[in-house]
């Protein structure tokens, strides 16, 4: 596969997996693949699993890949495997990278690709760990990446500091249930969910993913402006 379509992929990897893997077992490890199916429903091939901690997947809609990472982050902490400190958290890093794909193979995992999109990714996953970032977005367009190295800060930061109960209560949210729906699935009174969700940033990570979307939506579409006036440029050569 190659084509100049722009894609996302996600490519990250579980923090302290070892210890986890070392107190919960297989148990855990089938949590972390059916969490990533269903942070998969947009992507394109079934999120791949290498190294026994880390992962990676690709989306045709790449505006929409800051919200399936976040999403996914959210997932890992309000699990069961979780505890209210920060340090306690299952988490992830996870690398968003923007671009090309020159290829995707048919019958393999997605791990084996190659193109833009993935040297955005991978190698951008490997820089977070030495300097201790959790949420990376690298794009082709350097105005979008300066923008939201300061976004990705404050969404770590926002993230080491939420509970559990509060990220479950995000994750619903952004299913797009009410917090009524919320109270009656957790078995809380809806009053309980409303001060869940005002002890978070909820608003401004509603607003992080929303300019996330129109900045990535407005550089797509001038680059296919562009190339569609380069291709009329070329037929009247």
């Amino acid at each position: 596969m190659a084509d100049r379509g722009i894609y996302g992929v996600l490519t990250g990897d579980i923090i302290k997996s070892t210890k986890l893997k070392d107190k919960y077992g297989d148990e855990l490890i089938a949590f972390i693949r059916n969490t990533l199916e269903d942070a998969g429903k947009n992507t394109i091939k079934p999120y791949s699993i290498f190294r026994g901690d880390s992962f990676q997947g690709i989306t045709r809609n790449p505006e929409n890949a800051l919200e399936d990472a976040i999403l996914l982050r959210l997932a890992l902490i309000s699990s069961k495997y979780s505890g209210n400190l920060r340090q306690e958290h299952l988490d992830a890093r996870v690398a968003v990278g923007i671009g090309t794909v020159d290829y995707l193979p048919e019958d393999r995992p997605v791990s084996e690709g190659d193109g833009e999109a993935f040297r955005n990714s991978g190698p951008e996953l490997d820089r977070m760990k030495n300097d201790r970032k959790k949420m990376v977005v690298k794009t082709p367009w350097a105005g979008i990446n300066e923008e939201f190295e300061i976004y990705c800060a404050f969404l770590d930061r926002s993230f080491d500091s939420i509970t559990p109960r509060q990220a479950e209560a995000l994750v619903c949210l952004f299913k797009g249930l009410s917090q009524q729906e919320i109270a009656e699935k957790s078995g809380v009174s809806q009053s309980a969910i409303s001060h869940r969700i005002k002890k978070t940033d909820y608003d401004i990570i509603k607003k992080i993913i929303a300019r996330y979307h129109h900045k990535i939506r407005e550089a797509l579409n001038s680059e296919s402006n562009s190339r569609d006036l380069k291709i009329k440029i070329d037929n009247l050569a």
